[in-house]
């Protein structure tokens, strides 16, 4: 079975907030007129574009977060790097009420040091009903592929 989980809110929310600032930014910047956009220094113009850049790629990171289920194992994407637990190492995953997303206890090679809780970011507190579904369905996925591994 192959599962995959992504936040509905957080990611309308992030094209939607990336959308308003790259729109909003660039008419700001026309409506000064020619005269205004000329004191601009090209270095000004470069550092609005990386905070614009750094904030699209900010609220992509989150909206755009997944947590798959694959036979060999756990693979997550929170913010921009993707990760993968094989079975051994993937422990309970738990997802309190109030909390913004589940969390998986390591175990194995994995569960080094204080390092032995991940969140699991494509499944967001915020989306509610929607959230605690996801959770269930990554549940059930989790223990179908644990079953079907071959010892």
């Amino acid at each position: 079975m192959s599962f995959v989980a992504y936040p509905r809110g957080p990611r309308w929310a992030a094209i939607g907030f990336s959308a308003v600032l790259v729109v909003g930014a660039v008419v700001a910047f026309v409506a000064l007129g020619p005269d205004v956009r000329a004191r601009f220094t090209g270095f000004q113009v470069f550092t609005l574009v990386l905070f614009l850049v750094v904030m699209v790629t900010i609220m992509g990171a989150i909206g755009f977060s997944t947590v798959r289920v694959q036979p060999d194992g756990l693979t997550y994407r929170n913010g921009l790097r993707t990760h993968h637990l094989p079975w051994s190492d993937v422990g309970p995953i738990q997802f309190e009420p109030g909390n913004p997303w589940p969390r998986v206890e390591l175990r194995g090679a994995s569960a080094e040091g204080d390092h032995d809780h991940v969140p699991l970011m494509g499944i967001q507190g915020s989306d509610k009903v929607y959230a605690v579904a996801q959770y269930e369905a990554l549940l059930a996925a989790v223990n179908e592929a644990r079953s079907r591994r071959p010892d």
